[in-house]
């Protein structure tokens, strides 16, 4: 694993699996700025969404991760921006095919299903995917329509 990898981290509200996320990036090494809950800051999903959303586009961070409680909010959010692809992945699979067929940036879970003893291994599997290659031109597409 690459530990040079930087992640932007956030959440409105705390929950066992914000806190998972937190010390598994920290167990891993791995360096992490994080906004809301996280650092006791009362900011709003919106906010949050927001903050992460900028450090990925202006990289100061490789890939975001996002909660709120259906991560839908936040994933919305974070798209409105140029140059981001945030995916709702509340589970490996789709984490997988986020990363590999849409290089998706931001991480977004809902801490309303997603299962704790998920999270490690959506985290784990969204760093070591790469990104499919035949993949790329619908990539491009995805950025040429940004307005």
């Amino acid at each position: 694993m690459n530990k040079s990898i930087r992640f932007s981290i956030g959440a409105d509200n705390n929950s066992n699996c914000v806190l998972i996320a937190k010390k598994y990036l920290t167990r891993m090494n791995y360096d992490t700025k994080t906004y809301g809950s996280l650092n006791k800051d009362s900011m709003s999903w919106v906010e949050v969404a927001e903050k992460v959303a900028l450090d990925v586009q202006k990289n100061s961070s490789d890939f975001g991760i996002l909660f709120c409680y259906t991560g839908t909010g936040v994933t919305i959010v974070a798209n409105k921006f140029k140059g981001i692809r945030a995916a709702l992945c509340n589970n490996t699979e789709i984490a997988i095919g986020a990363r590999k067929w849409n290089d998706a940036n931001i991480l977004s879970m809902s801490t309303l299903t997603v299962k704790d003893e998920d999270i490690e291994n959506i985290i784990a599997l969204w760093i070591e995917t790469k990104v499919d290659k035949s993949e790329m031109k619908n990539i491009e597409k995805i950025s040429g329509i940004e307005v």
